[in-house]
C-alpha cells in the first residue's frame, strides 16, 4: 500500500514519522496520453470533484481531473496501519438522513456500517481545560441531567417563530425557495449565535454560557462569528429531532472506510487524471477552449469549462484572470470563518470498559474534546479534535498531554493525525457562514464566474460541510455545466 504525504504517526518506540499508508494514493494518467484540450477540467479529487468528473464523462464529455494532493478524497480519507487497521483521518460519519451520499453508498454496495457511540450508557464524562488542572468527573446521571437541560434550552433557542423554528427554513435543500417562502429566514440569518442567545433575556448566566457553548460546538468557532441560521438549518435537515440530528452528525461510518467510496467513484471515471499538481491560476477568454488552468509546474491545459472544488477558505490563493468580483472575494474571505480543527486518533493500553468522553475547551490544552470509538489491536481508540498552533506533529511533550486526560492517567501507545487547520490545501475542516451571508454574498458566491463553476461541500444548500453536501453540489454544478456545453 502506498503512503500519502498527508498526516503523521507517532509511537513511543519510533517517535514521529510523516505520511500515512492509504489506498487513496493512485497513479496519474501517463504524460504521453494527456491532451492539451478537454471539454471540462475538474479541479480537486474530493467527493465533489470525483462525482462531477464521473458524471461528465458518463455524459460523453472529455474530462481532466487535476488534484494538488497525491491522493483522492480531499478532506475525507482512510489511512491504514501496518497491520491493516483503518483510521478515518477526515470526514467520517454519514446517515440515511443525508440523501445524496446515501444514494452513492447504496449505488456501490458499501452500505455496511460501524456504529460510533461517543457516550455509551453509564459512561463517566470528564473535563479538563489546562495542563495543570485536575480531571473533573461527572457521573452518567449528572451528564444526562445536563444533556436534558441543554435539549430544553436548544428547543427554546430554535423557537424563533413560535413553532419550534420549523417554518423558518421550509426547504433546507433549496435556499432560494426557503427565502422566497419565508422572509423570516433572511432576517434570522443576520443574527449570530450570540445575538440569538442575547434575545433570551430570562436565561441565567449559567444557562447562557451553557447554550452558547453547545450551539457553537456544532462548528468549533466562537458564538459571535457563526450565523444562528447555521444551527437552525442543521436541525431543519433532521426534522428538528434532537436524536436524529445527533445520529446524522456523528453515529454511522462505512465499515470499508470512506476511501472505498472514493475509489469506487474513481473506478467509474473514464477520463484523465493528474495528481500532485497544484493549480496556480485559472484564466478564460472568448475562445471555444479558452478556459485554462496553469499548474505550479508551468504546464497549461485548456477546456470549454472548469469546475473548481478548491475549498472556499483558500480560493484566494488561486489567481483568476479575469479576477473574481470584489463581492465574491469578500464572500470567500470575510463571509465565512474556517473551523480551525485537526483530527487525531490515539490508542491507549489503559482499559476503558465504560467508554471515554472528555471536554477540554476553555483553556490552554491542545485538545477540544475526545471520545472512545472502538479498538485497534485490542486497545481503545480515542478520537480527538485538536486546536491549531500546538505543533502536535513534532512536540512529543504536547502530544503526551493526552496521558493526563483521565483521573488514573492514560498510557499512550500510538497517535495518528491530520492537522486540517494547518493544511495549506484545506485551511481547516470547513467554512462556517457569518451572520448576513444570505443577504450579502449567497447569490454572488453561487453563480459561475464566466465559464468557471464553483462546487463542493462548502457550496451546498443542504449538508454543507458534510460528505453528502459534496455530492449535492456536484450534481447541481454538473447539470449546469452540461446545459452550458449543450447550448
Amino acid at each position: 500500500m502506498s503512503r500519502s504525504r498527508d498526516g503523521f504517526v507517532w509511537t513511543p518506540q519510533s517517535g514521529f514519522s510523516y505520511g500515512l499508508r492509504t489506498p487513496a494514493v493512485v497513479s496519474s494518467t501517463p504524460h504521453g496520453e494527456l491532451s492539451d484540450k478537454y471539454d471540462v477540467i475538474v479541479i480537486g479529487a474530493g467527493f465533489a470533484g470525483l462525482s462531477a468528473a464521473r458524471d461528465l464523462a458518463f455524459a460523453g464529455k472529455s474530462v481532466l481531473l487535476v488534484e494538488a494532493r497525491d491522493r483522492i478524497g480531499g478532506r475525507t480519507w482512510t489511512a491504514y496501519s501496518e497491520r491493516g487497521e483503518s483510521y478515518e483521518m477526515g470526514g467520517t460519519w454519514i446517515h440515511w438522513q443525508q440523501p445524496h451520499v446515501f444514494a452513492e453508498v447504496q449505488r456501490y454496495g458499501l452500505n455496511d456500517f460501524i456504529e460510533t457511540n461517543a457516550v455509551p450508557e453509564g459512561c463517566t464524562i470528564y473535563s479538563k481545560a489546562n495542563a495543570t488542572d485536575p480531571v473533573i468527573s461527572r457521573s452518567s446521571q449528572e451528564a444526562n441531567k445536563t444533556l436534558a437541560k441543554i435539549e430544553m434550552l436548544m428547543a427554546r433557542l430554535l423557537d424563533v417563530d413560535g413553532k419550534g423554528g420549523r417554518t423558518v427554513i421550509p426547504f433546507p435543500f433549496d435556499t432560494r425557495s426557503s427565502k422566497r417562502n419565508n422572509t423570516l429566514y433572511s432576517q434570522i440569518d443576520e443574527l449570530s449565535i450570540k445575538d440569538r442567545v442575547a434575545q433570551m433575556t430570562d436565561l441565567s448566566q449559567e444557562e447562557r454560557i451553557m447554550i452558547e457553548a453547545h450551539a457553537s460546538s456544532f462548528f468549533g468557532i466562537p458564538s459571535n462569528d457563526a450565523a444562528f441560521s447555521a444551527v437552525l438549518y442543521t436541525y431543519a435537515l433532521c426534522s428538528f429531532d434532537p436524536k436524529t440530528t445527533e445520529d446524522a452528525i456523528m453515529r454511522y461510518k462505512l465499515s470499508k472506510g470512506t476511501t472505498s467510496l472514493a475509489l469506487a467513484i474513481l473506478n467509474d471515471f473514464k477520463g484523465h487524471r493528474i495528481f500532485s499538481s497544484l493549480v496556480k491560476s485559472i484564466s478564460q477568454t472568448d475562445e471555444p477552449y479558452g478556459v485554462s488552468v496553469t499548474l505550479e509546474s508551468g504546464k497549461e491545459f485548456n477546456s470549454k469549462a472548469i469546475i473548481t472544488t478548491i475549498p472556499m477558505t483558500i480560493l484566494s490563493r488561486t489567481e483568476f484572470n479575469p479576477p473574481l468580483s470584489l463581492l465574491r472575494q469578500a464572500a470567500f474571505k470575510e463571509g465565512v470563518v474556517p473551523t480551525k480543527m485537526g483530527k487525531l486518533l490515539a490508542t491507549t493500553s489503559t482499559s476503558l470498559p465504560g467508554g471515554y468522553n472528555i471536554i477540554c475547551d476553555g483553556g490552554s490544552l491542545p485538545f477540544a474534546s475526545a471520545f472512545a470509538d472502538g479498538t485497534r489491536n485490542g486497545e481503545p481508540l480515542l478520537t480527538f479534535l485538536t486546536h491549531p498552533g500546538h505543533k502536535l506533529d513534532s512536540d512529543e511533550e504536547k502530544l503526551r498531554l493526552i496521558e493526563t486526560l483521565h483521573p488514573q492517567g492514560l498510557t499512550l501507545t500510538s497517535a495518528r493525525a491530520h492537522l486540517w487547520s494547518e493544511d495549506p490545501l484545506a485551511g481547516g475542516i470547513m467554512p462556517v457562514r457569518k451572520p448576513g451571508f444570505l443577504r450579502k454574498y449567497y447569490e454572488e458566491a453561487h453563480r459561475p464566474h464566466g465559464r468557471v463553476y464553483f462546487c463542493g461541500s462548502d457550496f451546498a444548500d443542504g449538508w454543507r460541510g458534510f460528505i453528502s453536501g459534496a455530492f449535492e453540489s456536484s450534481y447541481r454544478v454538473t447539470r449546469e455545466v452540461l446545459q452550458h456545453l449543450n447550448e
